[in-house]
């Protein structure tokens, strides 16, 4: 699914004369959530999210989170980067002969498309757990808006992957689909436990023991 820059700006807009927030209150019995989640989204993401609900009426939002890069990931990148940067240019310019500049300068500018799409996973990706669905969304280097969603009660499994640091993984696999093409993989979220908390109460009952996922929340508490 694919939306334009306009979407989001209407989004925004619609947002701000409605003063919506999609928090649910402490009297609601899915409020599964610690922390203030929606406020800790940057705008462009929270536009994001609110084009997605606004296709459809009945539908809540009960958890949203972006990627942390870590800043070890972010230097390491980094300085691959410069590597691979530097090095082909340098000899670009002196084996090849009159084009070898503009060869060095079109590998700069395919450079670009490679690494930044990593480091600024943080600010062009959400995901989101709805009252019927996950979805994950993409704003591209092309500034379009890619959306991929799986609704729970096509989820035939559930992994997770929890890490040291509190953060973790969570991979949703839809029924039918053995080679995984729909599989929804939603990765280096600080709200890890708020995230698997939602899953527990929406996700079949099935798909739930057979993750462990209860006993997983017992651990952590």
């Amino acid at each position: 699914i694919r939306y334009g820059n306009s979407h989001l700006s209407m989004a925004s807009r619609q947002r701000a004369a409605s003063g919506y927030a999609p928090l649910p209150t402490a009297a609601d019995p899915l409020a599964l959530t610690d922390d203030a989640y929606w406020t800790q989204l940057p705008d462009i993401l929270q536009a994001q999210v609110l084009v997605q609900l606004s296709t459809r009426a009945a539908e809540k939002l009960l958890w949203a989170g972006a990627p942390i890069i870590r800043s070890r990931v972010v230097l390491i990148i980094f300085a691959l980067w410069s590597f691979l940067l530097c090095l082909p240019a340098v000899l670009l310019v002196e084996l090849v002969e009159d084009t070898g500049g503009w060869w060095a300068l079109a590998w700069a500018v395919v450079s670009v498309f490679i690494f930044v799409p990593r480091i600024s996973q943080g600010s062009r990706v959400v995901f989101a757990l709805t009252s019927c669905r996950a979805f994950i969304s993409v704003r591209t280097m092309y500034c379009s808006i890619e959306t991929k969603e799986l609704r729970y009660a096509d989820v035939a499994s559930l992994r997770i992957d929890v890490r040291p640091d509190a953060t973790g993984e969570i991979f949703l696999r839809k029924k039918g689909d053995p080679h995984n093409l729909t599989q929804l993989r939603i990765y280096n979220i600080k709200g890890f436990r708020d995230a698997c908390r939602v899953l527990e109460k929406m996700l079949p009952a099935r798909v739930v023991e057979e993750a462990e996922l209860e006993e997983l929340l017992e651990d952590d508490q």
